[in-house]
C-alpha cells in the first residue's frame, strides 16, 4: 500500500492575514482529502494566530521583522533539510522555500502571495519567483497591473474570504449587546507595535472617548495600550487577541481596521461597514495602495488617514456606519475551498508525474 501524499505549507507572519487565509485553505484541504498528510510551519505572528486556533504547527523561530532576511533563509533551509521531500510544498510568501525546493528536492513549490518584488521597488529580484512552479495571487488582479519580471504562471484567485458563521443577533447576544446599542470594533491584527497600527489604534480610541455618547461601546481586539477615564471605562472594552474575532465583527455597526490588511476583504464579504485606515509613515507594496484605492472607489470601504483630527475621524466613522458595503462582483473573491481544490489537483499531478526540475541559478541563502 502506498503512503499518504504529504503536503507542507509554510505560513509567513507579518500580521494575522497570512495565517488566516492559510488556515482556511488547510481546513478545506483536510475536509476534501482526509487521506492527505498536511503539515504546517509558521513564523512570527502567524504562529501566534495558529496557536489561538489550536492548529498543530512547527514554529520556525523567525520574527516578523526578520522573515525576509538571509538569516531567515538559512533557518528555513535548516528546518526543511530535516524532512524527506514532500509531494507538494505551498509557501505563503516564504520565498526562501522556493530555492530550497528547487535546489534540494528538485521540485517546484507553489507560491501564495499578494505582492511581487517589482511592487516593492525591487524589480531586479522578481526573477527569484521563477523558482516557483506556480503563483496563486490571493488578491484583486486590478491591484497588480504589472509589468513583472518573472515568467512563472499566475492564477488570480482573489482574497480568501469566508462567511463569519454567526449572525448579528446571535453575536450581540453573546457579547451582551442590545439590538439598539451602537458598537464599533477596532482591529489592527497581530503587529500592534507597528507605527501605522499604533497610530490607528491611538486615534480611534481618542476619537471614541472624545465624540461618542456615553454607553456606546468600542471593542478593541488588542491588549490595553492607554488609560481610559474611570467614567468611560465601560465604553472601551479591551477584548485582547481572540480566537473569535468574527463574533465581534458580526455584532459591529462599524469596524476600524488597517486598510493594508486583508481583514477588510473579509468584512466587506460579510457586509460589515469598514473604516479602512492608513498612515503615511509606513510604506507598503504599490499593490496594497491600489487595493485600498480600488475598494474605496468601488464603495466597499470608507478610507481614512490616521493623521486626521478626532473630529475628522468621527465624521468618517459616521460616514462608514452609513455605508452599505458589499463585495463588488467586478473583483475576484476566493474561498478556502476553491483554493484547496486547485492545490489538491496540483498535488495529484505532482504525485502522478513526479514533475520537478530545478531551475538554473537558484542558490542557498548565505
Amino acid at each position: 500500500m502506498s503512503s499518504a501524499p504529504r503536503v507542507l505549507l509554510l505560513a509567513r507572519g507579518h500580521g494575522f492575514g497570512h495565517a488566516a487565509r492559510d488556515l482556511r485553505i488547510v481546513k478545506a484541504m483536510r475536509t476534501l482529502r482526509p487521506d492527505v498528510d498536511i503539515q504546517v510551519m509558521a513564523s512570527g505572528s502567524a504562529a501566534v494566530y495558529l496557536e489561538l486556533y489550536g492548529e498543530t504547527f512547527a514554529d520556525m523561530g523567525i520574527g516578523d521583522h526578520e522573515d525576509m532576511s538571509p538569516a531567515a533563509g538559512k533557518r528555513i533551509w535548516e528546518l526543511m533539510d530535516r524532512y524527506d521531500p514532500f509531494d507538494l510544498v505551498i509557501a505563503d510568501e516564504v520565498v526562501w522555500a522556493l530555492s530550497f525546493c528547487a535546489r534540494r528536492w528538485r521540485r517546484r513549490a507553489i507560491l501564495l502571495t499578494d505582492w511581487f518584488y517589482s511592487e516593492l521597488g525591487a524589480p531586479e529580484s522578481d526573477p527569484i519567483l521563477d523558482q516557483a512552479g506556480e503563483i496563486l495571487l490571493l488578491d484583486f488582479s486590478a491591484a497588480h497591473p504589472g509589468p513583472v519580471g518573472f515568467t512563472t504562471p499566475i492564477q488570480a484567485f482573489g482574497p480568501v474570504v469566508g462567511d463569519f458563521g454567526v449572525d448579528r443577533a446571535t453575536a450581540r447576544a453573546e457579547l451582551g449587546v442590545a439590538a439598539s446599542d451602537t458598537v464599533a470594533v477596532l482591529t489592527v491584527g497581530g503587529m500592534t507595535a507597528m507605527v501605522d497600527n499604533a497610530a490607528i489604534a491611538d486615534l480611534t480610541v481618542r476619537t471614541w472617548l472624545a465624540h461618542s455618547p456615553p454607553g456606546h461601546r468600542l471593542f478593541v481586539l488588542a491588549e490595553p495600550f492607554c488609560q481610559v477615564p474611570a467614567e468611560r471605562a465601560a465604553d472601551i472594552v479591551w477584548a485582547g487577541f481572540t480566537a473569535e474575532p468574527e463574533k465581534y465583527y458580526a455584532a459591529a455597526d462599524l469596524v476600524v481596521a488597517n486598510a493594508n490588511g486583508t481583514v477588510t476583504c473579509d468584512l466587506v464579504w460579510n457586509r460589515v461597514p469598514v473604516l479602512a485606515m492608513t498612515h503615511p509613515a509606513v510604506s507598503y507594496p504599490d499593490s496594497f495602495g491600489l487595493r485600498v484605492k480600488a475598494m474605496s472607489e468601488a464603495g466597499m470601504t470608507v478610507h481614512g488617514e490616521a493623521t486626521a483630527s478626532t473630529s475628522e475621524l468621527w465624521q468618517l466613522m459616521n460616514q462608514a456606519m452609513r455605508n452599505d458595503c458589499r463585495p463588488d462582483p467586478a473583483f475576484e473573491w476566493a474561498t478556502g475551498d476553491q483554493v484547496a481544490r486547485h492545490l489538491l489537483a496540483r498535488l495529484d499531478y505532482m504525485v502522478a508525474k513526479s514533475d520537478s526540475v530545478a531551475p538554473a541559478g537558484s542558490a542557498q541563502p548565505a
